[in-house]
C-alpha cells in the first residue's frame, strides 16, 4: 500500500509541476522529452530486471501504436489541453477514461459488459456532464473549451488504446512493453513537436530540467517500478481503485496551492465521476463479468 500512496501522490504531483513550466517549453516538446528520456531510462534499468529492451518481433509493430495512442497521444493532448486548465480539472478529466473504456473495450475488444460496469460508467459519464456544465466552464471562452476539449480527448484516446491492448495476449515483459512504448510514443511527439512547435524557443530554466529529470526517475522509471510490485500480489482492478485517487489528490492539492476554484458542484461531479469509477474497476475484478 506504500508504494500505491506514492505513486497516487507523485502522479498527482506531476500534473502542478508540470503546469508550472509550460511558460518555458512547448507541451509537445516537454512531452517527447519526457517520454524519450523515460524510455532511455527504462531501457538503461532493464538489465536490473533481466528484461530486453527489445520486445518480441511481431509484437513490436502493435505496441509502438498502442505506445503512440495511449502514451505519446493522451501525454501530448493532455500537455496541450493544460495550458487553457487547471491541473486539478485537467487531472479529472483525463482519468474520466473509464466513462469511454466499457463502449470501447465491448467493440473493439470484446469485453462483456456487466451491470455493474455499465452502472459506474453511466454515474461517471453524469458526473462528467456535471463538470462541464457552464456554471463550472466558460463555453464562451473559446480556449478554455478547446483546452477541456482536448483533455476529454485524450481520456477517449487512453481508452481506445486500452481497448487495443486488449485484443491480444502479450508474451514480452512488463518492462520490455513499458520501454518500448515509450519510445514509440515519444519519437511520434518529437515528430508532432517538430512540425506544430517549430521555431518556439525552449528556457532552459533549472524548474525545466527539474521536472524532467522528476519524470525520468521518479515518475515513470521509480513508478513503474512500484506498480509492477504492486501487480504481484494484487489484481490490476484493485490497484486501479487506488490509482484513481490521483486525480482527487491533484485536485485537492491545486486548491490549496494554485488557488483552483473547488465548489460544492465541483465536488459533486468529482464524487459521482470517482463513484462512477470504482464500480467500472470493480466490475472489471476477478469473479465479476466485464
Amino acid at each position: 500500500m506504500l508504494r500505491l500512496t506514492g505513486i497516487v501522490l507523485v502522479w498527482a504531483a506531476n500534473w502542478l509541476l508540470i503546469k508550472r513550466i509550460l511558460g518555458d517549453i512547448g507541451p509537445l516538446d516537454f512531452t517527447a522529452l519526457r517520454l524519450l528520456g523515460a524510455g532511455l531510462t527504462v531501457a538503461l534499468l532493464s538489465p536490473l530486471f533481466r528484461s530486453p529492451v527489445l520486445p518480441r518481433r511481431d509484437e513490436r509493430l502493435p505496441l509502438a501504436i498502442i505506445g503512440i495512442l495511449q502514451i505519446g497521444g493522451v501525454l501530448g493532448l493532455a500537455a496541450i489541453g493544460l495550458q487553457y486548465v487547471p491541473p486539478g480539472r485537467a487531472a479529472v478529466l483525463v482519468y474520466t477514461m473509464q466513462v469511454w473504456a466499457l463502449p470501447l473495450g465491448w467493440l473493439l475488444a470484446g469485453d462483456r459488459a456487466s451491470p455493474l460496469g455499465i452502472a459506474g460508467s453511466a454515474i461517471a459519464f453524469v458526473g462528467l456532464v456535471v463538470f462541464l456544465n457552464p456554471t463550472l466552464v466558460d463555453w464562451r471562452d473559446e480556449r478554455t473549451l478547446f483546452g477541456n476539449a482536448l483533455l476529454v480527448a485524450s481520456a477517449v484516446l487512453w481508452a481506445l488504446g486500452a481497448a487495443f491492448y486488449r485484443r491480444r495476449l502479450w508474451r514480452s515483459p512488463f518492462w520490455t512493453q513499458t520501454c518500448w512504448q515509450l519510445l514509440a510514443g515519444g519519437g511520434a511527439v518529437a515528430v508532432a513537436a517538430a512540425l506544430l512547435e517549430h521555431g518556439r524557443a525552449i528556457h532552459w530554466t533549472p524548474a525545466v530540467l527539474g521536472v524532467l529529470v522528476f519524470n525520468w526517475f521518479v515518475g515513470t522509471a521509480l513508478s513503474y517500478w512500484w506498480w509492477s510490485q504492486v501487480l504481484a500480489i494484487m489484481p490490476a482492478a484493485k490497484a486501479g481503485q487506488v490509482i484513481s485517487l490521483v486525480p482527487i489528490v491533484a485536485l485537492v492539492a491545486s486548491a490549496a496551492i494554485e488557488g483552483e476554484r473547488l465548489t460544492a458542484a465541483v465536488a459533486l461531479s468529482v464524487a459521482l465521476i470517482g463513484a462512477g469509477i470504482v464500480m467500472t474497476l470493480r466490475a472489471q475484478a476477478p469473479g465479476r463479468g466485464s
